[in-house]
């Protein structure tokens, strides 16, 4: 999957939901930058994780609204996390996760980050 930024993922998940066991699998212990896409609006959110497959759980257990949640959270208990996909941007050593992810955060420009410097 190619965007209009030239930035194509190691790995895409247009179904987050289906492919959740998938994701958790593939993921595992991998340090790396990701992203969520919303299908309906096509915002996005860029995140990064020393473990992604602990990382990306969270997402999934989202069942109710807390104060002070943030966008993306607030974006996929509105929408539903199946009309959500998730790229693995690239997976990276653990002392440059910051710095690739605020190269994403730079050229893709995520609607649903509330911080612009990523750390």
């Amino acid at each position: 999957m190619k965007n209009i930024n030239n930035v194509i993922p190691v790995k895409s998940y247009f179904n987050a939901s289906e492919d959740k066991a998938i994701i958790y699998k593939e993921n595992k212990n991998q340090c790396g930058i990701y992203r969520w896409t919303n299908k309906i609006n096509n915002k996005s959110y860029v995140g990064s994780s020393e473990k992604l497959n602990r990382r990306l759980s969270n997402y999934f257990c989202l069942h109710k609204p807390l104060k002070g949640r943030s966008h993306i959270n607030n974006a996929i208990l509105k929408y539903k996390i199946y009309n959500f996909s998730l790229d693995i941007l690239e997976y990276c050593e653990i002392n440059i996760k910051i710095e690739r992810e605020q190269y994403y955060l730079d050229i893709l420009k995520p609607e649903y980050n509330i911080l612009k410097i990523a750390g």
